[in-house]
């Protein structure tokens, strides 16, 4: 019989402090308190990773330990004041509960359905961020045996990148300790009380400034309604379908090889080539979103740094290599200019829409987290592979729901061999039918750019063939 206990991690990191919150973190805090208690996926994210042999469960206590003391955004709180406003409040010490799950010898439980419901009840409840520090932790042992360890960590304290830092960086500490090892140094890093002090720096807001100007820029250039609602929709509304791939993700750096960019660029344009298909305008509203990890100083820091930036996205031309020249230019400018104050850049927006007498065009969003996967080692397929590599794809209706801020969710995660393609659609911009096909036609289309440029005639007609396919919401 699976037996549950706690444990206690105790920190003491010699200072605390308090600041107002980064533009990240205040970007974060805005959706929450916008969709709350209404949980959606990205608010905690989860990872879990093995434990080494050898290793006793209060050595692995000792390594959270460590990772609590070397990154502030773990051992903070987020009060909101009486103005509902937040703030980031850091502990000096403190302790943190760890659950403990022990499967006796002989018992049938499997450790992925241990891990699966460790991560559902970390992950499927929110923060009570004025009161809890903003992780949670889980070990799954064996006999006592420490065997996997898991983690959920809200939104507030890490974006995508940032947990991924954190699993890696738990792994080193812990193969450190089986080595007998000190533990590997903390990486230089800038934590977020400091960020928060250099945004309202005259440098940061010199920063601000620009983005915000970019955007008005940007937001002068919007059409009137550019994906207009093209079919009935169903219930619920929102569907998100995922496409899991190989091919693609050797395709997209065979095609980005070829047209002398990067992956992201590319797969930036073969989405548009397919949104070029059902957009009523040659420019569509789209945001771009950023890691923002660009200046070395922020490559290691743990937090929610991730910003998107509006950009009015052109998708005029008459190939895919046509559209990569303008998906090469977004992607820079948003790489400039997405730090910012997002409240500032909501007056913007608004002043914007009062100007024109009207409410302004909703698009998309395009995240990829995929491109910043390191390439895989050893030599790289070539175009011939990529048929039987296209054998393995898979996919699945991960998230259905009932409302969502935009139409158009891209996003591409994963590993380095393997790219996870994900659409979530208004069902009244496309079918699910269209939302499937849309993910096999990014597939193919990039397939087809490994080799050659492809007309946006021939994006049309690989579109068309994938969305004929039946669609059952429960089924591939």
């Amino acid at each position: 019989m699976i037996k549950h206990r706690t444990a206690e991690v105790t920190f003491h990191a010699g200072r605390s402090r308090t600041a107002h919150l980064t533009w990240g973190q205040q970007g974060t805090w805005d959706v929450l308190r916008r969709w709350l208690p209404e949980m959606k996926p990205f608010f905690v994210l989860t990872r879990w990773l093995p434990v080494p042999l050898l290793l006793e469960v209060d050595d692995v206590l000792a390594q959270l330990s460590h990772l609590l003391q070397r990154h502030e955004s773990l051992r903070t709180l987020f009060p909101a004041g009486v103005d509902g406003q937040g703030s980031q409040h850091v502990l000096g010490e403190g302790v943190v509960t760890v659950e403990v799950v022990d499967r006796p010898d002989g018992d049938p439980v499997s450790f992925a359905d241990i891990v699966a419901d460790c991560l559902r009840r970390a992950g499927g409840r929110p923060f009570a961020h004025d009161t809890e520090l903003p992780i949670r932790f889980a070990v799954a042992t064996h006999e006592g045996i420490p065997v996997l360890l898991m983690f959920a960590v809200s939104h507030l304290a890490a974006d995508h990148l940032g947990a991924d830092l954190l699993a890696a960086e738990l792994a080193a500490l812990l193969r450190a300790r089986t080595d007998g090892d000190a533990p590997p140094p903390a990486r230089p890093a800038t934590q977020p009380v400091d960020l928060a002090v250099f945004e309202r720096s005259p440098d940061g807001q010199r920063r601000n400034v620009d983005a915000l100007a970019y955007l008005r820029q940007q937001l002068r250039r919007l059409p009137v309604a550019p994906l207009p609602e093209r079919v009935t929709p169903v219930e619920p509304r929102y569907w998100r379908g995922e496409l899991a791939s190989d091919a693609a993700a050797v395709a997209l750096r065979l095609a980005a090889r070829r047209l002398r960019t990067t992956t992201s660029v590319t797969l930036l344009a073969v989405v548009n080539a397919l949104v070029r298909t059902f957009c009523a305008t040659p420019v569509y509203p789209l945001d771009i979103m950023q890691s923002n990890r660009v200046e070395p100083e922020l490559r290691y820091t743990v937090t929610s740094l991730n910003q998107a930036v509006r950009t009015a996205m052109e998708v005029s031309g008459d190939t895919v290599g046509d559209l990569v020249g303008h998906a090469r230019a977004a992607m820079a400018a948003a790489m400039r200019h997405a730090r910012h104050d997002g409240r500032a850049a909501a007056q913007v927006a608004r002043a914007a829409a009062d100007a024109a007498g009207r409410p302004l065009p909703v698009g998309g969003q395009f995240n990829d987290r995929w491109s910043l996967q390191p390439r895989p080692a050893g030599p790289a397929p070539g175009p011939q592979a990529l048929a039987g590599l296209a054998a393995t794809t898979t996919f699945e209706w991960p998230q259905r729901a009932a409302a969502e801020a935009m139409p158009l969710y891209v996003d591409a995660s994963g590993t380095a061999e393997r790219i996870h393609l994900s659409l979530m659609a208004d069902t009244a911009l496309l079918a699910p039918a269209d939302i499937r096909g849309f993910l096999y036609a990014v597939e193919q289309v990039a397939m087809e750019l490994a080799r050659d440029d492809v007309s946006l005639r021939r994006v049309t007609e690989i579109f068309d063939s994938h969305r004929l396919c039946e669609v059952h919401p429960d089924t591939p």
